[in-house]
């Protein structure tokens, strides 16, 4: 529940131009501006990454696509984009992303009052700063106490996916394509982070262990993870998606899905907004940061070493990585039979 309270402003910019899965958490945030500001203009400022993830939120009146790390990268495309921020006359900006560059573009773009996080770098950017802390609360929590300074106590934390009509008929296609016309699973290989991924042979072995059971295993991911996802198909008996579809369609495929298995991935947060269950697979991260609900189970490294990271690494701090293939298949395939149970009269 939340405390009555209404935002004045009448022209937000809500910044957040970090990964997929940064996207999703920052969904509860973003519906609690829209309940608490219902005749305001509110305008997203994103990465190209996650376009296809936020293009059909009802929740914000217009988005500003920014490809920081490519066609827009350097200090002169920002520049401009401040320039741009400028015209606009936003009178609030609130900025989940914790960057300089988040933060220059907040002051730079004229608004009167900024809110963002307490950080060492860019907190001098802000009129009012919330205190960040990764021991303090989970990842949705953090974002929504960007609200207080406002008056607003928001307390829903679930994250939401977005998808029309299109989308579903894609998902039929895709489906159709692979010849699947029963239950699946959803099984997700990758992530923004190496050392957060299971090893694509265990996804594999699971579709094995899981095969006879009367849900198809399929293989998802972007085009980058191709090259797993041919490994996991080798190594098992799933159908390999990976690459086949945009994460437009993720959403309203796994909402359709019996099951779920991934990484601490955008994905898997896509799997809790689409409220499918899911089997959570952690590492270098920890499931702390996050309030899942009964629909998850999380299943963790027991490396000694394990976790280490907020968000994971390219490279093991300790150069031996052990946290993720630790994970025996078999203890996934047995949590999927206790969700699921036997689904041989399927």
């Amino acid at each position: 529940m939340n405390r009555n309270g209404t935002i004045s402003y009448q022209n937000i910019l809500l910044i957040q131009t970090g990964f997929v899965g940064d996207m999703v958490l920052t969904t509860p945030l973003i519906r609690s501006v829209r309940r608490h500001a219902p005749g305001s203009r509110i305008t997203l400022l994103h990465a190209p990454r996650t376009d296809e993830i936020i293009r059909r939120c009802p929740h914000i009146d217009r988005r500003i696509s920014f490809d920081k790390r490519g066609a827009e990268k350097g200090m002169g495309a920002t520049l401009r984009l401040a320039a741009a921020l400028r015209k606009e006359r936003f009178d609030l900006v609130i900025s989940p992303h914790r960057s300089v560059r988040s933060g220059l573009l907040a002051v730079w773009s004229g608004a009167a009052r900024r809110i963002g996080f307490d950080h060492p770098r860019s907190g001098l950017f802000y009129t009012d700063c919330v205190p960040y802390s990764r021991w303090e609360s989970t990842f949705v929590r953090r974002k929504l106490r960007l609200l207080e300074p406002l008056g607003i106590e928001e307390e829903e934390e679930t994250p939401e996916a977005y998808w029309g009509e299109e989308e579903e008929r894609e998902v039929a296609a895709v489906l159709q394509e692979a010849s699947v016309d029963g239950p699946y699973a959803v099984l997700a290989i990758g992530s923004a982070w190496p050392t957060k991924r299971w090893p694509p042979e265990r996804f594999g072995e699971l579709s094995l262990l899981r095969e006879g059971k009367g849900i198809r295993s399929l293989l998802v991911g972007g085009p980058a993870d191709r090259g797993d996802g041919a490994k996991a198909a080798r190594a098992g008996s799933a159908v390999d998606l990976t690459g086949r579809f945009g994460l437009h369609v993720l959403a309203p495929l796994l909402a359709r899905a019996a099951l779920f298995v991934g990484n601490d991935s955008g994905a898997l947060h896509l799997a809790r907004a689409a409220r499918v269950p899911a089997i959570a697979l952690f590492g270098p991260t920890g499931p702390e940061q996050f309030r899942f609900d009964h629909r998850v189970r999380v299943i963790r490294s027991r490396a000694f070493c394990a976790p280490c990271s907020d968000h994971g690494s390219v490279r093991c701090p300790r150069g031996d990585w052990i946290c993720m293939p630790g994970i025996a298949a078999a203890a996934v395939a047995g949590e999927a039979e206790r969700m699921l149970g036997d689904h041989d009269d399927v």
